[in-house]
């Protein structure tokens, strides 16, 4: 019984080592992917230089582009991933991406991209974002006057997209 305690106490300590470790990566169609042993050793992945292709490739779930098979793999390994992207490809991502996928986005390495369900966006919603994000709206929300304040107290960039969908995904 000790030696399966102390396999156990093994196993406990390595999955609470990966949830503090990050792994970074620049992503390149013309590069392989990382090892699949990224997913085992790092709970928190960060892919620099993502590109509108490859967000198309992910959103469109198309397993015949490496990197999208790489990056779903790692989902279901539970990774944490967060994109980097260029300010100007905020309108390419899909607002079904910014609310119900399991990643993240983050522009110039400092801002996070952020989007809500709900019709009315309150001081509250935007009180716990960092400072500087961009918040993505659509028409059909409203932010309240308090929130309005917020996000210039936090310097926070509001883009207001004419739909739901992205440039793209129509």
């Amino acid at each position: 019984m000790a030696k399966m305690d102390h396999i156990v106490e093994q196993v406990l300590a390595k999955i609470r080592q990966r949830e503090h470790q990050s792994y970074e990566v620049d992503y390149s169609s013309e590069e392989s992917v990382p090892d699949k042993s990224v997913y085992t050793d790092y709970a928190n992945v960060t892919i620099d230089n993502v590109t509108i292709p490859l967000l198309a490739n992910i959103y469109r779930l198309n397993l015949n582009d490496p990197w999208t098979k790489w990056v779903l793999q790692g989902i279901s390994f539970q990774v944490n991933f967060t994109f980097q992207i260029s300010s100007s490809m905020v309108n390419f991502i899909p607002k079904k991406m910014l609310l119900d996928w399991p990643v993240s986005f983050v522009v110039d390495q400092k801002r996070s991209v952020t989007a809500f369900y709900q019709k009315a966006i309150s001081r509250s919603d935007l009180a716990i974002l960092p400072d500087k994000s961009i918040i993505v709206v659509t028409p059909n929300q409203k932010i309240t006057d308090e929130a309005k304040q917020i996000s210039q107290l936090k310097q926070m960039i509001i883009q207001m997209r004419s739909d739901g969908n992205c440039i793209w995904h129509e």
